[in-house]
């Protein structure tokens, strides 16, 4: 009988390290949990009867007190590492390893999480542990750093059929998306299309951006080269509603115009309709005007009253060809600090564009948004075939070839709420005016290059008051992706929490073992 009492003491030990397993990695388990801790601690406590008065007469023995520190000792460096274990996983932090950052949210993203302004419920519709699933964790796991308003519940639809068509879905992998009333799904959960599906769910309000038509622009519905369609597309999925706006026609621009686009007119704007938009500006409104090259817009007195000038010129930049442009294609890769720019790093390329420069002036503040490299110039005379910088009537670089102008102005409402010696002028009303060289670059030839749609997505969200929207939208990365299933991750966890602590506990108590025969 005796000798069946050290194992005792061994099975002891070993069944509480194995209801502790099952306990962290198979929770559900409960009755083998209660089997195992009952029959562990039935086993100590016969050992520690068994075993008494032995245990009592090592205790005060000389070696014993060696031993005892060495036990104590294990023990706080056991305590230390299971602290660390628990403090790890309450707070995880998460390292994206990818080519090229793969699921490191973009700026935009970011920004637009941390500012939900409510609570958005996700329902994940994925079979169990499969490649999908994996990537759809991580990519989301990234919003949930950035806020606790994502709410999110996995559904296995071969497991839960009743809820699967509660929803409606028909496809693995759908995400449906609810907040307030609303409701939207989609199939392929990238960071783009999720961004856009969060903006959808908890936007109250549709802003309305209108594109002039009438003098030869761009059209929004056009597939051609020239056309705006993918401009048009890229807005909706930002969460605006896009329309044209033929001003002849509605004698102003409508009430609900966030923002008017005016891209290429070819044809003079009427003095009637250059009436209107001045009406519209001094109500507050937002315009951006992309004014081609040698255009006959009929607009240039127009602009310079806004503290802008169009140069009627050619950018020239040599060192577009560093780029794989074109000696009249500038890339701008610089930025003027505005929020227009914030964290923008991506070159945007004009294929071809005009100067566009600020006229000082003390009504009106203007910002030469974006400017070409110091060896570029302004060549007057493009049509003669001689392309050379000539000091006397070329515009020597860096050019700059946007503008932005803007006007504060001052309300009946404003002037009563300030009418003390501290003036807010935060509410203050203001009128905005970009102005670019360049209707190509944005059009459905050249959006996709670099940041050229970026850039214009990002004009008209700060014109519009969009600030959310102001970043880098997300790209298409290439990855080598090593997807880390819930297997691997309870086995590196048990590793860590009990295998490398066990083995530690068990070379003290060996020790402790040997010298008690000693």
């Amino acid at each position: 009988m005796k000798k069946f009492i050290p194992i005792a003491g061994w099975l002891s030990l070993l069944l509480g390290f194995a209801a502790l397993f099952f306990y962290i990695v198979l929770p559900d388990l409960k009755t083998v949990i209660f089997s195992l801790t009952a029959v562990s601690i039935s086993n100590g406590i016969f050992f520690l009867v068994s075993e008494g008065s032995s245990l009592k007469k090592f205790f005060s023995s000389r070696s014993a007190l060696h031993g005892t520190n060495a036990i104590i000792l294990t023990s706080v460096f056991l305590g230390i590492l299971i602290f660390v274990n628990l403090l790890v996983q309450r707070h995880k932090q998460r390292f994206d390893l990818t080519e090229g950052n793969l699921f490191t949210l973009s700026p935009q993203t970011k920004k637009f999480a941390s500012d939900l302004p409510r609570e958005v419920k996700l329902t994940a519709f994925f079979q169990l542990e499969t490649a999908e699933k994996i990537a759809f964790t991580n990519l989301i796991a990234g919003y949930l750093e950035e806020t606790d308003k994502i709410k999110i519940t996995y559904i296995d639809p071969d497991k839960n059929p009743a809820v699967t068509k509660q929803y409606g879905v028909t496809t693995y992998g759908t995400i449906v998306l609810e907040s307030g009333s609303k409701e939207t799904k989609i199939q392929n959960a990238t960071e783009e299309n999720l961004t856009n599906a969060l903006l959808k769910v908890t936007q109250d309000e549709q802003k309305v951006i209108y594109f002039l038509e009438g003098h030869g622009e761009s059209q929004i519905e056009s597939l051609e080269n020239e056309g705006y369609q993918i401009a048009k597309k890229n807005l909706e999925q930002d969460g605006f509603i896009v329309k044209p706006l033929l001003l002849l026609q509605t004698g102003e621009v409508p009430k609900d115009a966030a923002v008017l686009v005016i891209a290429g007119p070819k044809k003079p704007i009427l003095k009637e309709e250059q009436n209107a938009l001045q009406s519209y500006l001094e109500k507050g409104g937002a315009i951006m005007m992309l004014a081609d090259p040698k255009s006959k817009h009929g607009m240039e007195t127009f602009l310079k009253n806004w503290g802008i000038e169009l140069g009627g010129n050619i950018v020239i930049d040599p060192l577009s060809k560093l780029f794989g442009g074109d000696f009249a294609a500038p890339v701008v890769n610089q930025y003027t600090a505005h929020e227009i720019t914030s964290d923008f790093v991506l070159a945007t390329i004009f294929p071809i564009i005009q100067s566009v420069t600020a006229i000082p002036s003390s009504k009106i503040e203007t910002v030469e948004l974006l400017k070409t490299s110091a060896n570029s110039w302004g060549e007057s005379d493009f049509e003669s075939g001689t392309v050379k910088f000539n000091e006397e009537t070329d515009l020597k670089g860096p050019v700059s070839v946007a503008v932005v102008a803007t006007k504060t102005l001052e309300s009946k409402k404003h002037a009563e709420e300030n009418k003390g010696p501290q003036k807010n002028e935060k509410n203050q009303p203001k009128a905005t005016l970009v102005v670019i060289g360049d209707s190509d670059f944005s059009n459905n030839r050249y959006s996709n290059f670099s940041g050229n749609g970026d850039f214009f997505l990002n004009t008209v969200s700060w014109l519009a008051e969009e600030d959310n929207l102001i970043s880098i939208r997300p790209k298409e990365k290439k990855n080598s992706p090593i997807h880390l299933t819930s297997s691997w991750g309870s086995a590196i966890f048990i590793l860590g929490l009990l295998v490398f602590p066990g083995i530690v506990a068990g070379t003290g108590i060996r020790i402790w073992w040997r010298r008690r025969g000693l």
